[in-house]
């Protein structure tokens, strides 16, 4: 049977990483199947001749694969698939739609079947009952009545399955169908210290339970870890096939298990894959014993969400970390010689001025290298959505209004959980940003004086001279 497989695009977003988890589904499927996959974050073009590339494919099946902001665009696919072949099967997966099945299904008529969770077996088992049945859509209800987390359409009225927790073995996968994308053509993420730069999972899942956090509606609770055998054969793969020239564990949380950590490590230097690597991290997660190992297996970069500077937004957001947490991980991180890249936000529950000033000054005391200061986007499936949603279905007129990285004057994030406005956290997130850096201020203020001598004044005013003057600083966030 012929599936194609679609990562549905984020309007003006860079394509920096292959979408694995599709990626996942396209390597357990052409076990069996013909696939196709195609990242459009890659080729935008291709949304113009979608209808073209289905009508010339003629696949029996369209699975696509879509974050929030990008949902709207999957509804746009599906209406093309449906234009050229009202029989051909649209099926839709991933975060978005794992936290709003029913809602999904009623938002796009075009769209057949919501798989909500890990999509692999869902997948597979789907895909076998389709290749058996002429007429899958005529009987529906019939055929799909037996498996669970998943949502359908039958005569314009909405079915959503049982739900129930079927976690996949994350060992017995084989690997992402990675050789079925233009490989090449990714940027790689965050900071590189060599090209081709791409990213690996070694474990699903965090143990932990942050409000703004929407994985748990894909990976369900606690952490699932590969052999790290396997884990190591597929850097391997990744460093002689690939030739990349360094990797990263893109795992919610790669030190959610230290013992495996170690062993990881350990696998990385007794093969002497000698590539610079990095990985996400919780600042309660580490010691200095496993960061010299991890500096000598050659993680060169953590990512740590410090989040904020407050122990009270921090109590708020559950994150179960201090701010002297934060630092003793930061000390100890800087022993070894590993870089640090500090994930920040402000916009979290209880947030006022006085708190993100904590988290500016907090900021400035931690100094890691790379710094990223996000406003919260209150992601569907994440406990902070489900406590606001009446409030966020009022206050949101798009799906895309959930991209977090346009540009400031573009940004439409919906607030929720304190009285700052989106506009009074643009302003303030400036701020944090420059007076956190210098070096970020004045190179900034140099190349808007040059390129943006129309809004400059203003902008000096509201951002860069409270960053310069600790005066108009603390005139900022105290009054």
């Amino acid at each position: 049977m012929k599936i194609l497989l679609l990562n549905a695009p984020t309007d003006n977003c860079e394509a920096l990483v292959p979408p694995l988890g599709i990626c996942y589904i396209a390597a357990v499927l052409r076990e069996k199947h013909e696939v196709k996959l195609i990242d459009l974050d890659l080729e935008k073009d291709k949304m113009n001749y979608l209808g073209k590339i289905i009508a010339n494919l003629r696949p029996r099946t369209v699975m696509i694969s879509a974050l929030t902001p990008e949902v709207e665009n999957a509804y746009y696919i599906a209406k093309i698939v449906k234009s050229v072949d009202k029989e051909t099967i649209v099926i839709i997966g991933g975060p978005h739609a794992s936290a709003l099945p029913q809602r999904t299904l009623e938002e796009c008529k075009d769209i057949d079947i919501v798989v909500t969770g890990e999509g692999e077996n869902i997948a597979k088992e789907i895909c076998e009952i389709i290749e058996n049945d002429g007429n899958f859509l005529k009987n529906i209800q019939k055929n799909l009545k037996g498996i669970k987390n998943i949502g359908f359409r039958k005569n314009d009225k909405v079915f959503l399955t049982k739900k129930e927790i079927k976690l996949v073995d994350v060992d017995a996968l084989p690997l992402p169908a990675r050789d079925l994308l233009k490989f090449n053509k990714y940027q790689g993420w965050g900071p590189k210290k060599g090209n081709p730069s791409t990213h690996i999972i070694a474990s699903r899942g965090c143990p932990f339970n942050c409000v703004f956090c929407s994985e748990k509606v894909v990976f369900g609770r606690g952490n699932r870890r590969r052999s790290p055998k396997k884990v190591v054969d597929e850097i391997e793969i990744l460093k002689n096939k690939y030739k990349v020239k360094e990797f990263s564990f893109y795992d919610d949380l790669f030190t959610a298990n230290k013992q495996w950590v170690k062993e990881v490590c350990e696998e990385i230097i007794r093969r002497k894959i000698n590539l610079p690597w990095k990985s996400l991290s919780r600042v309660d997660t580490i010691d200095l014993e496993t960061l010299k190992l991890m500096k000598k297996a050659g993680c060169w970069l953590i990512f740590y969400g410090y989040e904020s500077g407050s122990n009270e937004i921090l109590k708020n957001i559950n994150k179960m970390t201090s701010i002297e947490q934060g630092l003793k991980a930061t000390a100890m991180t800087k022993q070894v010689g590993i870089k640090i890249f500090g994930f920040f936000m402000i916009g979290n529950i209880g947030e006022t001025k006085k708190t993100i000033k904590e988290t500016v000054k907090y900021i400035k005391k931690v100094s890691p290298d790379y710094t990223q200061i996000a406003i919260v986007r209150p992601d569907p499936g994440s406990p902070q959505y489900f406590q606001y949603k009446d409030e966020l279905e009022k206050k949101h007129t798009s799906w895309k209004d959930y991209y977090a990285f346009h540009k400031d004057a573009q940004a439409r994030l919906p607030i929720v959980g304190t009285d700052l406005t989106l506009d009074e956290l643009i302003i303030y997130k400036e701020i944090g940003r420059f007076y956190s850096s210098k070096k970020t201020l004045f190179l900034n203020l140099l190349r808007n004086l040059i390129f943006n001598t129309k809004h400059f004044p203003e902008m000096f005013k509201k951002i860069y001279l409270p960053a310069l003057s600790e005066k108009k600083f603390n005139q900022v966030f105290d009054n």
